[in-house]
């Protein structure tokens, strides 16, 4: 009984394996057969499109076009900057120069400032004439420090190397006078108060202070009420009548 049973066993064993690699290649041909079968056209381009759109990026969305900008308003023009009026020149000031007296300066008292040195002084001098002549000098001076000078209605011409300011009137006198002057001229009971000053020069003459009581700032020598080049300590008094006095050296007032 089972020597009979085991060949049947084979054989339907084999069958069953002949069936099924039968059934196998019946469904692998089935799969080329399909493959290999042409598409209709219509369906074989809309497969392409399709893949193509599948592989494609996605496209960027459209960028709006920019507005128009609107263009800016004409910008007014400035209107053109006054022209500031010119000075007004100083009738009472009058520059480094040579000037005919009446006509372009007036005759009177002018007030200027130097340095308290010779090399820094101020020279001016009142002329008869414009000859340049010594004859045509009436009065001159290298004048130094704070300094007047009178311009006579008689001069002809006037010359100054700085800038001199003309006194229409005499300034009020200070509260206080100054103790102690620098060298300059200075008009008693304007600039200075009368009294006793004080100064100090060296022992030689070339060291010595000069000082000059005046009646007047004319420059010439009928102005002078006393003067002297003083050397060593030294002193001197001033009235109430003088009208100014001139020192190329500092003083300090030490009493009336």
């Amino acid at each position: 009984m089972t020597s009979n049973a085991e060949p049947k066993k084979r054989k339907r064993t084999i069958v069953l394996i002949v069936a099924g690699g039968l059934v196998l290649l019946c469904v692998v041909c089935g799969i080329f057969g399909t493959l290999s079968r042409p598409k209709p056209e219509g369906q074989a381009t809309a497969t392409v499109q399709a893949a193509a759109h599948a592989t494609e990026l996605p496209q960027p969305t459209a960028t709006p076009r920019p507005t128009d900008t609107p263009r800016p308003t004409n910008t007014p023009r400035p209107t053109d900057t006054p022209v500031p009026p010119t000075a007004t020149p100083d009738p009472n000031l009058i520059q480094p120069g040579t000037y005919f007296v009446g006509t372009d300066i007036r005759p009177g008292i002018y007030k200027g400032q130097a340095g308290y040195n010779l090399f820094a002084s101020c020279y001016w001098a009142r002329l008869q004439d414009l000859s340049g002549s010594l004859d045509a000098v009436l009065a001159n001076d290298n004048s130094i420090g704070q300094f007047y000078v009178e311009v006579k209605e008689s001069d002809y011409a006037f010359e100054t190397r700085c800038e001199l300011r003309f006194l229409p009137s005499f300034p009020e006198p200070p509260t206080e006078f100054p103790q102690r002057i620098m060298p300059g001229t200075y008009l008693v009971g304007i600039d200075i108060q009368p009294g006793t000053y004080r100064g100090q020069a060296g022992t030689e003459i070339t060291d010595s202070c000069y000082w000059a009581r005046l009646r007047d700032v004319s420059g010439e020598l009928e102005a002078i009420i006393a003067n002297d080049n003083a050397i060593g300590q030294f002193y001197v008094q001033v009235q109430p009548s003088d009208f100014a006095l001139t020192t190329k050296c500092e003083l300090e007032h030490i009493g009336d």
